[in-house]
């Protein structure tokens, strides 16, 4: 409760700063953000007076209204699926709304238009802001996400006992979705990377019917979700023993996750981040050979704010919470990734990852 009515108060601020009147979300996650509520459809007004409109559907009406009308939220059923704007209209008038930011990225060109040309108000396009304020996870967020992270860790330590060579990849990762059910895991779409041996050089590569042989590298990496919210880790553990040159480039990598937390940390330039973990891997003798951003924060989205790449202009703040995802791939010959979760904390940056990043030998 405390929560929604916080995350209002950042758009309210927002509203003041950019001398707007409302604040017009329609996105999946940034409905979810301000609503606490998963709806596949509708629109969520924030205005300066300080109402919070939540418009939905007759599949939703209901449990909006049981959850959250008592916690200050105006519901609004929507009749048919044309009637925001009619909808909207009614808001613009009661709320004397004269200037609206209207969530640009949730919608199609042609709903934008619609929206413009029947509001009787200035429309803004509301780009980035949304996303800076999602960047700073509040407490039941971070909450959230370490239930996330302590689910797909349990699932890991689980997929220790399964994976035996003579598996396809497309087995280990149907077990690893089943588990993450099975253990408290949202149902929803997972990001999921399960390859091994060559495969596992392609940086998101999707599990195939090829079987994981004595000997070959498997590259995990997937995450729980709770009330909403991602977890992510990567691992890469060998079933049998591994090349001695496997064994160098992994502790490469490790020692490349290891440094990371010396770098992030709040006032920190994300570009510089990156730098620092490349370079390393470059004097490592694996230069060229890291070619991905070194991570990117996670949330109700797998990938938000901050990026923590080459072309990063952020720097990093208290509240931010991130993934950090070191890697080495040879194509053709193997892949590694070793990701954790960092959360930037008033009192400093905690590993919220828990597993060890020591080469595991099935």
């Amino acid at each position: 409760m405390f929560a929604l009515k916080a995350r209002a108060e950042k758009i309210i601020k927002l509203l003041e700063l950019t001398r707007t009147d409302a604040c017009v979300v329609k996105s999946v996650e940034n409905r979810r953000y301000l609503t606490g509520l998963a709806t596949s459809a509708g629109m969520v007004v924030i205005t300066r007076k300080g109402n919070r409109y939540v418009v939905v559907d007759d599949r939703y009406e209901e449990i909006a209204t049981k959850q959250l009308v008592p916690q200050g939220f105006i519901v609004r059923g929507l009749l048919n699926y044309d009637n925001y704007a009619e909808i909207m209209y009614d808001i613009v008038q009661s709320d004397h709304i004269s200037v609206m930011l209207l969530e640009s990225d949730g919608i199609s060109h042609e709903e934008y238009v619609k929206f413009e040309n029947s509001m009787y108000s200035k429309v803004m396009p509301l780009k980035a802001q949304l996303n800076k304020i999602r960047a700073v996870k509040d407490f039941e967020e971070l909450e959230n996400i370490k239930t996330a992270q302590r689910i797909s860790e349990k699932v890991f330590d689980d997929m220790l006992e399964y994976i035996k060579p003579g598996m396809t990849e497309k087995q280990v990762e149907a077990k690893i979705v089943q588990s993450l059910l099975e253990n408290g895991s949202d149902l929803a779409k997972f990001h999921m990377c399960c390859v091994s041996g060559a495969n596992s050089s392609l940086i998101h590569g999707a599990a195939t019917d090829r079987v994981i042989e004595k000997g070959d590298p498997l590259l995990l990496d997937f995450g729980a979700i709770y009330k909403g919210y991602r977890s992510s880790m990567s691992r890469t553990i060998c079933v049998g023993k591994p090349s001695a040159d496997f064994e160098r480039a992994y502790q490469a990598v490790k020692t490349a996750s290891v440094m990371a937390a010396r770098y992030v940390r709040a006032g920190a330039e994300a570009q510089t981040v990156d730098e620092e973990i490349r370079r390393f891997i470059e004097e490592m003798g694996y230069g060229g050979n890291f070619r991905h951003a070194a991570g990117h924060g996670i949330g109700l989205d797998y990938i938000e704010l901050p990026i923590v790449g080459h072309k990063s202009t952020e720097l990093l703040n208290v509240g931010n919470l991130m993934v950090i995802e070191p890697g080495v791939y040879l194509k053709g010959e193997y892949g590694i990734r070793i990701g954790d979760l960092f959360y930037i904390g008033e009192n400093g940056t905690e590993n919220l990852t828990k597993t060890t990043k020591e080469l595991i030998i099935l």
